[in-house]
């Protein structure tokens, strides 16, 4: 950090133990080394990445556009490269292959996801994913990016589990296929009261296991170990088959 506020809110591991640390900043003067973006725009991100035994960068890194910029997960592929996800309201949001645009996202510009390579120099793909927030993201061991976040509706939706919209606020969880130009699935998560998703993880078979905070108490579950919710909210864990159908939700 700096002389401003820094918040980090994501951190990844890889093999060789290199920490990758996402994050936001309010420092014009943030440390950045290699970076592919070397100067604060608008309210600030940055992306790290620091050597396994924590003294030295590899690579740091502003991002973001000149409005409202936000990450809050960050995950790594075997072979280094990180995949944030957030949300933005800016329209010059750095996008490269991207499947939405700033313009023709159903509802309006929100989350985004991007892929950035392992020595910080390039995006493979930055793209906005529409949807308000993107809270959580994983990676399989081919590069499929699993995304989950939250929209009040009108989500891009293919191959969807639950393809209509529960109401208020619901959980979103996407596939993204590894060169960011195609859903492989997403899908709307949640019923008719507020459902947050927090996090999301990936085994190798490629189900999806997503937790949260939910206050539907018509929440879609199955196999359930709760079937009912007990308070005002209630957790939630559901894993979702590589296919896209949920297998448990306990």
């Amino acid at each position: 950090g700096s002389g401003g506020n820094e918040w980090p809110y994501g951190i990844a591991v890889d093999g060789s133990g290199n920490a990758y640390v996402t994050g936001l900043t309010e420092s014009a003067d943030f440390p950045t080394v290699n970076a592919l973006y070397p100067n604060l725009r608008g309210d600030g991100v940055f992306i790290a990445k620091l050597n396994a035994s924590g003294s030295a960068l590899f690579y740091s890194t502003f991002f973001g556009g000149s409005g409202n910029n936000e990450i809050y997960s960050i995950a790594v592929d075997g072979s280094g490269n990180a995949y944030v996800t957030g949300a933005t309201n800016s329209p010059d949001f750095p996008t490269v292959n991207a499947l939405y645009s700033y313009s023709n996202c159903p509802g309006g510009a929100g989350a985004i996801v991007t892929k950035l390579n392992a020595s910080g120099s390039a995006l493979f793909y930055s793209t906005f994913l529409c949807g308000e927030r993107g809270t959580g993201i994983a990676v399989d061991s081919t590069g499929n990016a699993y995304v989950t976040g939250l929209t009040l509706g009108n989500f891009p939706i293919h191959n969807a589990l639950q393809p209509n919209y529960g109401g208020n606020v619901d959980a979103f969880v996407v596939k993204l296929n590894a060169s960011g130009t195609e859903l492989v699935y997403s899908t709307y998560l949640g019923g008719s009261g507020e459902d947050w998703p927090y996090g999301i993880a990936v085994d190798g078979a490629g189900n999806a296991y997503v937790t949260g905070q939910a206050s539907s108490a018509d929440f879609p579950t199955q196999n359930a170990l709760y079937p009912n919710l007990k308070g005002v909210s209630d957790a939630f864990i559901v894993k979702i088959a590589n296919g896209g159908g949920i297998t448990e939700t306990p």
